[in-house]
């Protein structure tokens, strides 16, 4: 497969995790954050959004950063030793985000998502807390990378 393909299956996969989010945003808007200690005294619906929140906010993270190494290959970028510093670096010089820690945050809360299951319920609220609150910069940073691809002709 061309990267030029790969590119553009990667941001269909993202579209269709942005409009995942859209399905639990309303869902959850009224109970997050959440103030409470036990997710489990939420309704079961909002306990399920907030289960497919975590999902998202990982599948993204990951799609995200997969979109822009192939986005770098496309540009003739050596991304093969290519570490999360340099690629923090590289989306703050192209503008995906404003500041390379970013990145760095948002890969280390997908980390802790993805490794590290919460045996005490406080850290399963904060990390619900956490994803709601870094979802719309991750899906901004998606949205400016997208733009950017558009431009570049590579999503005709």
């Amino acid at each position: 497969m061309n990267t030029e393909d790969l590119i553009r299956i990667a941001v269909a996969r993202c579209d269709r995790i942005v409009l995942g989010f859209d399905d639990v945003r309303p869902i959850l808007a009224p109970v997050l954050p959440f103030a409470g200690d036990d997710l489990a005294r939420l309704p079961l619906v909002e306990r399920i959004a907030s289960v497919a929140l975590l999902k998202r906010y990982e599948q993204l993270q990951d799609m995200l950063g997969r979109l822009f190494r192939a986005y770098l290959d496309w540009e003739l970028e050596d991304v093969r030793a290519m570490t999360r510093r340099d690629q923090a670096n590289q989306l703050e010089k192209f503008g995906v985000f404003d500041d390379a820690d970013d990145w760095i945050v948002a890969a280390e809360l997908r980390n802790r998502l993805v490794h590290e299951y919460p045996i005490d319920e406080d850290e399963q609220v904060e990390r619900v807390n956490a994803t709601w609150a870094a979802a719309s910069g991750l899906i901004s940073a998606y949205q400016f990378l997208r733009a950017r691809l558009a431009d570049k002709g590579l999503l005709s």
